[in-house]
């Protein structure tokens, strides 16, 4: 974990809520798009409500001493949260595909 200063762990804490509250916006986008459509996927709307509800649970349940996922949210290269970070991060062209 990061060292900055007395109040690291707590900060670490807050950025990791963060992340978890801006990976959120993707599955909020996801349904909206899905819901305009003439028929939308059920499917995939439940599925984004899954992952938002997880997602909740985890921000809900996370502690400022559970060190361990707390790095692996802050973590550009953990198989988990990783990946969510790398995509949130990519530009986008003028069609809003990721690179």
């Amino acid at each position: 974990m990061r060292d900055l200063g007395i109040n690291s762990g707590s900060i670490d804490y807050e950025v990791a809520l963060e992340i978890l509250g801006q990976s959120l916006q993707p599955f909020i986008m996801t349904i909206q798009r899905e819901r305009e459509k003439p028929h939308p996927s059920k499917a995939l709307i439940a599925y984004c409500k899954a992952r938002m509800a997880a997602i909740g649970d985890l921000q809900e349940d996370l502690r400022v001493n559970d060190r361990e996922t707390i790095e692996r949210i802050l973590n550009p290269q953990d198989d988990v949260f990783g990946p969510r970070i790398r995509r949130m991060a990519a530009p986008e062209d003028s069609h809003g595909q990721r690179f």
